[in-house]
């Protein structure tokens, strides 16, 4: 599941469990679409949200990706991995798109 925001995230902002049967990783991205952190995250058994550990991803970030556990070590998805999101409506300034595309 691909989650997109209008503006970028504090990084406290995660992702908990609750009610999930299986295991997931999600990645974290910039508005640049680099993956910024990646975090595996395990089924909670509680019976309330509140009981449920959170994923904070620890950096500001525009996306977020839920998959399969292992997807991302398995298609050697990291940390600086670029996600291409040209399918997605502009989220910053051509100006901006040039200074990150030449680093």
């Amino acid at each position: 599941m691909l989650f997109l925001y209008d503006s970028t995230q504090p990084p406290n902002a995660g992702y908990w469990m609750f009610r999930t049967r299986i295991p997931l990783d999600i990645a974290y991205f910039d508005a640049a679409g680099v993956v910024r952190a990646i975090r595996a995250m395990q089924p909670c058994e509680s019976i309330l949200a509140q009981g449920c550990p959170s994923y904070p991803p620890d950096v500001p970030h525009r996306y977020a990706l839920e998959v399969n556990s292992g997807f991302f070590q398995r298609h050697r998805i990291a940390l600086g991995s670029i996600a291409l999101l040209s399918d997605l409506p502009s989220r910053y300034s051509a100006s901006e798109h040039r200074a990150t595309s030449s680093k």
